[in-house]
């Protein structure tokens, strides 16, 4: 079967669309994850209180020591998402969708190509999500055999994390619990 390059993966993105439909559940984030080579398109999707212990806007200066230092860390996508060294990837976007506009308002960035968007309105007092997706390039996808996702032991409260994955061998699920990073 022909078909145009990365066409299932354009056809994916934004991955949003992608992500579990509305589940908020304390203790389990959502990561999905589209394998088109070259190409490679993660998103995880976590309740806030997963990442920080809250689900508002900081408002002492010790939730925003915490709030800046998750951000910082979904930031460091290399601490989150291990991929093979064989397979010489390079992230080439990043984007953090906030529950609203942080205090700060800086976006500070190593990476090639980031944003953060915060989604107005949404700071109700009540749940809060918040979502990271990652674009990486490989040279070598042949090498993509496995991946390391150490998100639980960089966000503790995470105890469940579900996966869909979407890979040239087809559509796949999973579930990593504590202690185990390797898909």
């Amino acid at each position: 079967m022909l078909r145009p390059p990365h066409a299932l993966l354009l056809a994916l993105l934004p991955l949003p669309g992608l992500m579990a439909a509305g589940v908020h559940q304390h203790g389990v984030a959502q990561l999905d994850l589209v394998i088109e080579p070259p190409l490679i398109a993660v998103a995880f999707s976590s309740p806030l209180a997963n990442l920080t212990g809250f689900e508002h806007a900081p408002s002492t200066a010790d939730e925003q020591q915490i709030w800046d230092r998750a951000l910082a860390q979904l930031r460091r996508s290399e601490e989150l998402i291990r991929l093979p060294a064989a397979a010489d990837c390079s992230l080439s976007r990043a984007d953090l969708h906030l529950p609203f506009i942080p205090e700060t308002g800086q976006q500070t960035s190593t990476q090639a190509h980031a944003h953060d968007h915060a989604h107005e309105g949404s700071d109700t007092g009540h749940h809060a999500d918040l979502m990271a997706e990652y674009q990486y390039l490989c040279a070598n996808s042949a090498a993509l055999e496995a991946l390391e996702f150490p998100l639980m032991q960089v966000f503790p409260a995470i105890e469940r994390l579900d996966i869909q994955s979407i890979t040239p061998t087809g559509q796949h699920r999973h579930t990593l619990t504590h202690g185990q990073t390797r898909l």
